[in-house]
């Protein structure tokens, strides 16, 4: 999964707030890769924020790069030409990932798997892959090379060697539906903060206007260092793409996890972090990632397509 929690809390802190125990019930555990917290307001907050963590860990066992029961695996692992049954999850999540990687002509992609699986940003001494070999990858990176049937359920590969990585995408997804399950339960109000895929709905109580300020992080410094703020209302989500969570730096150069599908390389654009706010934090996951690949002047023209809002932010040189 793509990032660490880059999106900090001002106006309701996930470890605690004023709000009286009774009225409210907070939970922290570790899915999608990441540290996901939970609180949520209400007679009924307990039951609404365990019914949200089990629907995070249904969209992990659907989507999980990793997990050779998951049913990515099952379609990485298919050949050519094979229709592989898509649960519900998983057809939600490509669904909007193909609509999006067709809007942003392919600088959001889920088969850069083949690719990403070259570039190890965790090991002691990392360095990059040679061209040679991403060039050999990118042959089989490509949306269009994906056959999504949404009357069978099914997902086709055009060529053996394509992949799927949901990594992008499955977080926004996950605080989506974990969102809605909450509702459902009769949560008056709740934030989830999915590693830095932050959501809320209804009023925050610890506002009189119920409004809730979001601040971006500043990339490439202490934590706690806003760039901007962003507000919420009833609501919403704000999903960041940062180059200065996961990267390395070989030879005087820096290297991060976010890839432009075009090149296999990181992408080169002029900001260190895109934040989207919209309201479907599936929809701002997968367009963070793009703007950050397409650059400012490029991502322009999504505001109208989708009624969203940008958030580019630069940091200190490295």
């Amino acid at each position: 999964m793509k990032r660490l929690s880059i999106i900090l809390i001002i106006c309701l802190l996930l470890t605690g707030c004023n709000i009286p125990a009774k009225a409210s019930y907070s939970e922290t555990q570790f899915l999608l890769d990441t540290v996901c917290t939970i609180k949520a307001g209400g007679e009924n907050s307990k039951q609404a924020v365990m019914l949200a963590f089990e629907k995070i860990k249904e969209v992990q066992l659907s989507a999980d790069f990793y997990d050779a029961n998951s049913t990515v695996s099952k379609f990485n692992n298919a050949k050519a030409g094979e229709p592989i049954p898509l649960d519900a999850h998983t057809e939600k999540i490509i669904k909007t990932a193909l609509e999006v990687s067709e809007k942003t002509d392919g600088a959001f992609d889920i088969t850069i798997a083949p690719v990403k699986e070259l570039w190890d940003f965790k090991g002691e001494s990392p360095t990059p892959p040679a061209m040679s070999l991403i060039e050999e990858k990118l042959a089989f990176v490509g949306w269009e090379k994906l056959l999504l049937n949404t009357d069978a359920h099914t997902l086709t590969k055009t060529e053996d060697g394509v992949k799927i990585d949901l990594g992008g995408a499955a977080k926004g997804y996950a605080a989506d539906v974990a969102m809605e399950a909450m509702k459902n339960a009769g949560a008056t109000w709740g934030i989830l903060d999915l590693g830095g895929n932050i959501a809320v709905f209804g009023e925050n109580p610890n506002n009189k206007d119920g409004l809730w300020q979001i601040g971006i992080q500043k990339p490439f410094e202490d934590t706690g260092q806003y760039g901007q703020t962003v507000t919420l209302k009833n609501s919403g989500a704000v999903v960041t793409s940062g180059v200065y969570q996961r990267y390395f730096t070989y030879q005087g150069k820096h290297y991060h996890h976010i890839l432009n599908p075009r090149t296999g390389l990181p992408a080169d654009t002029e900001a260190d972090s895109v934040s989207i706010k919209g309201r479907s934090a599936l929809l701002a996951d997968c367009l963070s990632t793009a703007c950050l690949v397409m650059g400012r002047e490029k991502s322009e023209g999504l505001r109208s397509n989708y009624d969203i809002e940008i958030i580019f932010e630069k940091g200190k040189s490295l």
